[in-house]
This record gives C-alpha cells, structure tokens and sequence, in this order.
C-alpha cells in the first residue's frame, strides 16, 4: 500500500509541474541560464511608509517582520503605502436586541511605488474580517475586539507579502524575457 502512495505523490508532482504550477519563492526554470529573481530578494527592497493610528503601527510591524525578517539590507528601490479602513457588524442579536457576536472587518488599500522612477507599480485591496464575542464586561468586549483586530491585521499582512511577492517575481521574469 505505501508503494501505492509513493507512485501516487510522485504521479502528482509530475502532473502539477504540467500544468504550469512555479513556486512562488522560487526562481522560474525558464530562467535557468539567468540569474533567477527570488521574492526573498525583492521583498527586502520594499520601504514601508508610516500608516497612521495604533493598528496602522500594528500592521506596519507585521509587516516588517515578513518582508525583512533579518532586517531590510541594501538600498530601497520601492516604497509601499497603506491606507487602513475598518467597519463592525453586529451578528446574533437576542430577543433583548443585545448582539452577543460581532464581525470586524479591516480593508486595506495598499500601492507600490517605484522610488528611482517614481511611478506607480501596483496597487491592490485586501479585505479580512475576524469574529469576536461582545460579553457584559465592557473590559472583556474591548479585549476581545483587540484579539479579532490584531488576527485580521496578520491577515492583512500575509495577503499583502504574497501580493507583493508575486507581482514583484513577475514582473521581473518579463524584464528577463526581454
């Protein structure tokens, strides 16, 4: 049965480099005799501008620790900027007219700038929406708004890494091809 197994992973694998599936950390092979582009070393050339207000600092730090997790080395070449809006629903309201759950939803507008041509690059919105409970203790709601905003800022900040790492990957592989 194990044999099975094997023959079927391998099978899979080969199907999937079929198809067109590349790694998104990984140079292309198509790109073999050239020096390949690795959205490790892009990232590192992103600049963060300051996004205002304490979850703005909450995701900025989130997002210095997944594009320069050994810090940012050489020369930025891009500078991204963030815009940062948010908007709470309230979910299984009681007979009372109480909500007992809400959802709080964080939309970021983010663009890439190119900071020698000084143009525009990408833009891009990404959206996450956590759940948290609304108790009777005004401390415990407060506390728990605080854990839902920080899980959709993480959120927010993996969308925007891979956002980013994939343009910046491609974007680079067509320069190449040229």
């Amino acid at each position: 049965m194990s044999s099975f197994k094997t023959t079927f992973l391998i099978a899979l694998t080969l199907s999937m480099t079929a198809c067109g599936f590349r790694p998104l950390y990984v140079p292309s092979s198509e790109n073999a005799g050239i020096q390949g582009v690795y959205a490790f070393d892009e990232l590192q050339r992103v600049a963060i501008s300051n996004i205002p207000d304490r979850k703005g600092q909450y995701l900025r730090n989130a997002l210095v620790r997944l594009l320069h997790p050994n810090g940012r080395r050489g020369e930025a070449l891009y500078i991204l900027n963030i815009f940062l809006t948010e908007g709470t629903s309230s979910l299984a309201v009681q007979r009372s007219a109480e909500a007992t759950r809400a959802n709080l939803t964080v939309t970021g507008s983010f663009s890439l700038k190119s900071l020698v041509a000084g143009d525009q690059l990408h833009s891009d919105v990404v959206t996450s929406t956590s759940g948290y409970n609304i108790f009777q203790s005004e401390f415990q709601t407060l506390m728990a708004e605080k854990g839902a905003r920080e899980r959709a800022l993480d959120d927010l900040a993996q969308q925007i890494r891979i956002r980013l790492a994939f343009h910046l990957t491609n974007s680079h592989s067509k320069v190449l091809r040229q």
